[in-house]
């Protein structure tokens, strides 16, 4: 956590595999004991970046002093909760789409990129290893309907990640070359990718083409889907907050940046981890509300459940009662 090495561009990283990492980053060889059954050592949070937050999220500029914060809902007038909740409901979530649904669906994911973070631990080997890989292999076909950029796929621990994945083929041989072992390193990921991002959209802010339009404008908003089985061994909240405030400063839709936890297996410790996630972190540290969680609900994951898990969390994102924009003075 905390590094400042610099992280190249998706551009740059077209090829089928990147193996591109920070040097620092313990290998996932190192940590096979994990898949034997011990258990992770307890996490340790420095405080190197000033308020508990990992060192480069501080120079995130502070909004003006004396900016006042008006709370404006953005979603259509009428829209009851119950509408939203049914994304919450297991019966629903196993429920196959009907047509008009997944037509609408799609349409929906067409404007946002889809980036997942799958947790390769020790503990992911065997029937949850092939679930996930089954499940992102449905939705590798799905999403050729709707995203010309294809699927966004690393992992926890390993090295090896694909960008553009648009076949089922694709992720099935990603799968396969990818052993589960090692811990639970969701924060440390999920620091990486965020930053990547944000700068990139910090930049563009910045920026105009000739028209006048900023840059801004061609950068899809982004959802990031972490699937694991476990509670992580670092400290991913804090830098989700210090996202989210970074975020917030830079007065960013709501919609920009979205992230949902899915859960696979039913371990109480990552229940517990995904309910607090859910429904306690952004009233706790007065943020937006980017997060929503999937806990187990004793059902195989699909490739359609991951579609409505996507258009749940798109929806809170853009419903007041779930969230709520900020908007400057």
């Amino acid at each position: 956590m905390g590094h400042t090495s610099s992280i190249p561009s998706k551009t740059s990283r077209r090829s089928k595999y990147s193996n591109d990492v920070d040097a620092r980053r313990p290998k996932y060889q190192e940590t096979i004991k994990v898949a034997q059954g011990d258990e992770p050592p307890p996490y340790s949070f420095t405080k190197s970046g000033g308020e508990g937050y990992p060192e480069f999220w501080n120079t995130t500029p502070q909004l003006p002093a004396g900016s006042r914060h008006t709370r404006v809902s953005i979603y259509p007038e009428g829209t009851h909760a119950s509408s939203l909740n049914r994304y919450k409901d297991p019966e629903y979530l196993k429920q196959p789409l009907r047509k008009e649904s997944r037509e609408d669906a799609l349409e929906t994911l067409r404007k946002y990129d889809t980036v997942f973070i799958v947790d390769d631990s020790g503990s992911m080997q065997g029937s949850r290893w092939k679930e996930a890989k089954e499940a992102l292999s449905g939705l590798a076909h799905i999403a050729r309907e709707y995203d010309s950029d294809g699927l966004d796929i690393h992992f926890l621990n390993h090295s090896i990640s694909a960008v553009s994945v648009k076949t089922s083929a694709a992720v099935d041989k990603l799968f396969d070359d990818v052993m589960p072992q090692g811990y639970t390193p969701i924060g440390e990921k999920l620091e990486e990718l965020l930053l990547e991002y944000i700068q990139k959209l910090e930049k563009a802010q910045h920026r105009h083409d000739s028209t006048g339009n900023s840059a801004l404008k061609r950068i899809k908003p982004v959802n990031f889907i972490v699937i694991t089985d476990g509670s992580p061994t670092d400290d991913p909240e804090s830098v989700i907050v210090a996202a989210a405030r970074r975020l917030d400063s830079g007065h960013f839709p709501l919609s920009q940046v979205g992230m949902q936890f899915v859960q696979i297996g039913n371990s109480r410790q990552a229940t517990a981890f995904l309910k607090e996630l859910d429904d306690a972190l952004s009233s706790k540290h007065e943020i937006r509300d980017m997060v929503d969680t999937t806990p187990y609900f004793n059902a195989k994951l699909t490739s359609e459940m991951l579609v409505k898990v996507l258009i749940g969390g798109i929806n809170r994102r853009v419903d007041q009662r779930g969230a709520e924009s900020v908007m400057g003075p």
